[in-house]
């Protein structure tokens, strides 16, 4: 990593590590440079950042990453940034620490605690007052990177055995959130009105609203999706309209719905011959409390390669589920209720409503990875001068006949 001229903008950066390594430290050295390339993260500034510093008469360098609030005015607005960031926070601060503890009690030995999650050591919401979202807010987290994880091909998708791994970490978040509310109700309160927020406001609704609004056009230009046409308009506007109707969801099936759970949000880790040995979550901020088949279906569409989504869609449904009881008695929490046939009612129930973000996403998805503008030029307008070129056609193709033969799409 070639050092930085300027300082990275975070004040206070001694004061920030002291929540994990306390205050017998000194930093004598700090490189940073941009994490992600521009079209790979809208949400927020992302920093690598070496820092080199001194304890107990050792040197040592640590691989982190910084998550900024980002610059622009309309990303704030866009991305609810003062409520987004304190969701997050409180995620990596609080819940991850409960989700480890959950386990420990269960039973679950040490040194085989599911850490689904990178590594928090600080952040604030503010720089004047930690609880009060500015400029300055920030997260730290380690560099996955640099522990040989990393992001796999977002356009073309995950291959089946990297689907089962995901599929697999996915029912462990849902499974662990669903202990926690079962075991420690109080506790669990507390954390839902910290982390699991609605974070929609007028910008953001407008946005996606434009967004599916634009995908829908790019389907009407699509010779092969004519005869759908009619019932992916029912759909769009059944999605709309659930979104604006506040309703609470089903129990006892109700989690934690990370709600951005696509290719670039997840990290995996391989060993030297290659196979799959570990994989890590990243991005909490749009997390709410909902079912967890939302962020089952959404992934499976958005994010698995299109052989694999087209044959074997319920086969990975049901690996997940299983995955979910599985860990469910893992930690000790009664499965009686947690039957098959609800469960299947349940991915019917949520199909629909996941065919407006599935549409949508894909233009960002499968958007060419040289046609990010920088974050610095992002305007109001920014995710609806997509072109439709062959892939984005297929997967908009692939969308809606895939909906169509699960019946999800309104009649």
């Amino acid at each position: 990593m070639t050092p930085s001229v300027e300082r990275p903008s975070i004040q206070d950066l001694e004061a920030l590590l002291a929540e994990s390594l306390g205050a017998d430290f000194q930093i004598k050295s700090l490189e940073w440079k941009p994490l992600t390339a521009p079209g790979e993260n809208f949400g927020s500034v992302m920093l690598a950042m070496n820092v080199t510093l001194t304890r107990a008469n050792r040197t040592e360098t640590l691989n982190l990453v910084a998550k900024l609030p980002p610059t622009s005015a309309y990303l704030l607005e866009l991305f609810n940034s003062p409520v987004t960031f304190r969701k997050e926070l409180k995620f990596y601060s609080i819940m991850t620490r409960e989700f480890e503890k959950l386990q420990l009690e269960s039973g679950v030995k040490k040194q085989d605690i599911c850490v689904l999650a990178p590594k928090f050591y600080g952040g604030r919401l503010g720089l004047c007052d930690p609880e009060k979202f500015d400029e300055h807010a920030v997260i730290i987290l380690e560099n996955l990177k640099y522990n040989g994880y990393d992001t796999q091909d977002r356009i073309h998708g995950l291959d089946r055995k990297h689907t089962d791994f995901a599929l697999e970490e996915l029912a462990k978040l849902h499974a662990h959130t669903v202990a926690l509310k079962l075991k420690k109700p109080e506790i669990f309160r507390e954390i839902v009105s910290e982390v699991l927020t609605e974070v929609l406001n007028d910008t953001t609704e407008k946005c996606v609203i434009d967004m599916v609004r634009k995908a829908e056009a790019d389907l009407k230009e699509i010779e092969e999706a004519k005869p759908y046409l009619d019932r992916v308009s029912r759909t769009i506007e059944f999605g709309i309209q659930l979104n604006k109707n506040s309703r609470k969801p089903e129990e006892p099936w109700a989690t934690l719905v990370h709600n951005d759970f696509w290719v670039n949000n997840m990290m995996f880790r391989h060993d030297a011959r290659g196979e799959l040995i570990g994989m890590k979550i990243v991005d909490f901020q749009l997390c709410l409390y909902d079912h967890g088949v939302y962020d089952l279906l959404f992934f499976l569409v958005s994010s698995v390669k299109k052989d694999v989504l087209d044959h074997k869609l319920s086969d990975m449904i049901d690996y997940y589920y299983r995955c979910f009881i599985k860990s469910l008695k893992t930690l000790k929490v009664d499965t009686e209720k947690f039957t098959k046939r609800s469960f299947d009612e349940l991915v019917n129930y949520c199909g629909p409503a996941k065919f407006n973000q599935c549409l949508m996403m894909a233009q960002v998805i499968q958007a060419p990875k040289e046609s990010a503008p920088e974050m610095k030029d992002l305007k109001g307008d920014m995710f609806l001068n997509r072109g439709v070129d062959d892939v984005y056609r297929e997967k908009l193709l692939q969308i809606v006949k895939l909906f169509d033969e699960r019946g999800w799409l309104i009649e």
